[in-house]
């Protein structure tokens, strides 16, 4: 799935849990992996749905901040961060979810 946020065309995809990336180490592994250098957010395919879930709000926070150029640092700063992106980062996961979830339901039917 392609979103654009602020002036970036990001891609958000599931991605197979064995792959390198999404195991980096021994004994380690990543829900989520945000590649800034690609503008893609990988998410670890076969989770719960609520950790997928939360697991792309997760990954959308760090895309915005990235996207408009702003680092967070303190607990006022993300409380006005998220009122100024929070319901554009739930629409966004609402999206993703609807098409990963409603696109696995079809494809057992």
């Amino acid at each position: 799935m392609r979103i654009k946020i602020h002036k970036d065309i990001w891609e958000i995809k599931l991605t197979d849990r064995n792959k390198k990336k999404m195991n980096p180490g021994r004994g380690r592994y990543n829900l989520g992996l945000t590649e800034y250098d690609k503008l893609r957010i990988n998410i670890r395919k076969g989770l719960p749905e609520s950790v997928t879930r939360s697991t792309v709000i997760h990954e959308l926070t760090h895309v915005f901040q990235f996207s408009y150029s702003n680092q967070v640092e303190g607990e006022e700063q993300m409380c006005d961060f998220f009122g100024a992106h929070g319901d554009e980062i739930i629409s966004l996961t609402d999206q993703f979810m609807k098409e990963v979830f409603d696109h696995a339901d079809n494809g057992r039917n």
